[in-house]
């Protein structure tokens, strides 16, 4: 498996409460994340990588739609 980082974009919300429309109008970015782990799966609509492994087991698994992918890294060994 390769060991990879994913800068991708996700959706952001207030705080998930109701708030004055100003509050809501106001907030105007984005948010670009950065998620680093083993590629699990690498199809044409998504990826999924995973942070933690061991023997046949993984845990920490992010699936992410390869149309929120700004940038995709494949991290080399030293």
């Amino acid at each position: 498996m390769k060991l990879v980082m994913v800068e991708w974009l996700d959706s952001a919300s207030v705080g998930g409460i109701w708030n004055d429309i100003n509050e809501i109008t106001d907030q105007s970015c984005s948010l670009t994340c950065k998620s680093v782990g083993w590629l699990l799966v690498n199809n044409k609509d998504i990826i999924v990588i995973v942070a933690h492994l061991t023997g046949k087991q993984g845990s920490g698994d992010m699936t992410i739609p390869k149309r929120a992918i700004v940038k995709f890294t494949v991290l080399k060994k030293k």
